[in-house]
């Protein structure tokens, strides 16, 4: 089980699945954007102050380069402390009045806060500290080196540029923490997921109503099914069909189709078989009291063979209403069929039967077209095969012929199956293929259902059955099926 099924589980339904999933992907979103945003950032304010330190280091060099030489380097009073703001803040406190020292202590406290994050300190060639910020340490910031270095002091890292005065031989180290650059990165980062954080709830209330939304013409499914009555085997239309519902819909409209065509198949089982047995078991019942009530041995075996072809007749029924019932597509599987090959093969079965008529047998295929092949049921066409050489046996005369035709035509497969026979009237082919319709009632053994069966078999294969005057003088049977 895979992690959307194990989710959709838990869930337990696909829009509370589909918001937490949407939430978790905006969320990770968010993540990556702000992780991503924050590196950029980070990027570009180390490459501005960077800049803007080196920036500051010239200037302070140029400055303090005229009061390095001045200085007596060996002197007790090293190094000289230079104070910014705060010092400032006290002179003013003695030329100014309480309240306007409190305005200006609030106007500067901002100044007051990144003047302790800033510091220089001037150092001679012996490693002497000359002159520093109040904010930089009695340490050096840096090791003789020109250019970027960070350090680390009392836990807090500091970038420092480094720069070297060959004539009056001393160094300058400007230095800058590294808070200042994170704390900057950090609000540009959160300016940009802020607002996305405070339009996230309402994005979210948007999502369900747009998948509460979206999830209307599956709710509209369930009602529909919902509402049906319980032996309704209509298919379920709805006016809008999405394209992902659409193979659902698709799938429980075949289901319904099926359901409906395995039921009228049982229907018409149980109806055909109440109708056609009556007849046949009230003849076999006769027959069976003949039998018994018969005085000498000749009329009971006149009435025990009568017997026996009532029970054939009954039995030949009952397998022509079974198979009618289970020609279907969906429970008869199709292979490749060489249809001459399935010809020979039957024809030898029945040969002996048909010739014990002393009907002639005839099989007409040309060499090319013996090993044509198309997708079948092999025991849906035996049934066929059979059935025809039945009928046409049946409805023709002692040394009459029988003529089978096997022709290959426009990617097609014509099978043709003619007799001697006496025909039949042209204007009663369309009745040929009803139920239990014979014309012929005294003559014929079946229950009329033998081309009925044939039609069943033919649309099944998707083929054409058709009815023409044959020849030879009978009835001729044509059967089409395509090859492609």
């Amino acid at each position: 089980m895979n992690f959307n099924h194990l989710l959709i589980k838990k869930t337990g339904s696909i829009k509370r699945f589909l918001v937490l999933v949407i939430t978790l992907v905006f969320t990770v979103f968010l993540s990556i954007v702000y992780l991503l945003s924050a590196s950029q950032t980070e990027h570009e304010i180390g490459e501005i102050f960077d800049a803007q330190l080196a920036h500051s280091a010239f200037i302070l060099f140029n400055l303090l380069g005229e009061s390095v030489p001045t200085i007596d380097q060996t002197s007790l009073h090293l190094p000289i402390v230079y104070h910014g703001f705060e010092k400032t803040a006290r002179a003013d406190r003695t030329k100014v009045d309480d309240e306007r020292f409190r305005e200006q202590q609030l106007r500067n406290n901002e100044s007051f806060i990144y003047q302790n994050k800033l510091a220089y300190q001037v150092f001679n060639q012996a490693d002497k500290l000359l002159i520093k910020s109040s904010s930089a340490p009695d340490i050096a910031l840096a090791n003789k080196k020109q250019g970027y270095s960070n350090i680390q002091i009392e836990g807090e890292m500091w970038r420092v540029y480094a720069l070297y005065d060959k004539d009056w031989d001393f160094w300058l180290y400007v230095a800058e923490s590294e808070s200042i650059r994170d704390e900057l990165s950090e609000e540009i980062s959160l300016q940009i997921i802020l607002p996305a954080i405070f339009i996230f709830p309402i994005f979210l209330l948007l999502l369900i109503r747009i998948i509460r939304f979206g999830l209307t013409p599956l709710q509209q499914l369930v009602n529909s099914i919902n509402s049906r009555e319980a032996y309704s085997l209509k298919t379920i239309n709805l006016d809008i069909v999405p394209e992902e519902l659409s193979p659902v819909l698709n799938a429980i409209n075949a289901l319904i189709t099926r359901l409906d065509d395995a039921l009228t198949r049982e229907k018409r089982l149980t109806a055909d078989t109440a109708h056609e047995l009556r007849t046949p078991l009230s003849v076999v019942l006769i027959h069976a009291q003949n039998a018994l009530n018969s005085s000498n041995e000749q009329d009971r075996d006149i009435a025990l063979h009568e017997l026996d072809n009532g029970i054939k007749r009954v039995a030949r029924l009952l397998e022509q209403l079974l198979t009618l019932s289970k020609i279907s597509p969906d429970t008869i599987p199709k292979t490749e069929i060489k249809f001459h090959h399935l010809c020979q093969s039957i024809l030898a079965e029945m040969a002996v039967k048909i010739m014990g008529k002393q009907q002639e047998l005839e099989l007409v295929c040309e060499p090319q077209d013996q090993e044509v092949s198309f997708p079948g049921s092999e025991f849906l066409l035996e049934i066929l095969i059979r059935n025809l050489l039945d009928n046409a046996s049946q409805y023709t005369p002692e040394k009459g012929v029988i003529k089978l035709t096997i022709k290959q035509h426009n990617q097609q497969l014509l099978f043709s199956v003619e007799d001697s026979g006496v025909g039949i009237d042209p204007a009663l082919y369309p009745r040929l293929t009803e139920r239990f319709y014979r014309q012929y009632q005294q003559q014929g053994k079946g229950a009329g259902l033998g081309l009925t069966l044939v039609n069943n078999i033919v649309e099944f294969h998707h083929g054409q059955l058709s009815f023409t005057k044959s020849p030879l003088g009978g009835l001729q049977v044509n059967v089409t099926f395509a090859i492609i």
